[in-house]
């Protein structure tokens, strides 16, 4: 099985989807922690 290693973006991609759940999984973290962290920002204000 060939690794390879892809940047994920809260905005997405068509490709994450051709990667199927492990993909869409991933976004989901990554969209989490954008929105943990503008969440800590707007608090801090």
């Amino acid at each position: 099985m060939r690794k390879e290693k892809y940047i994920i973006n809260s905005k997405g991609s068509l490709g994450l989807l051709a990667l199927g759940d492990v993909g869409l999984t991933e976004w989901r973290k990554i969209k989490k922690a954008e929105l943990d962290k503008e969440k800590d920002k707007n608090e801090k204000k």
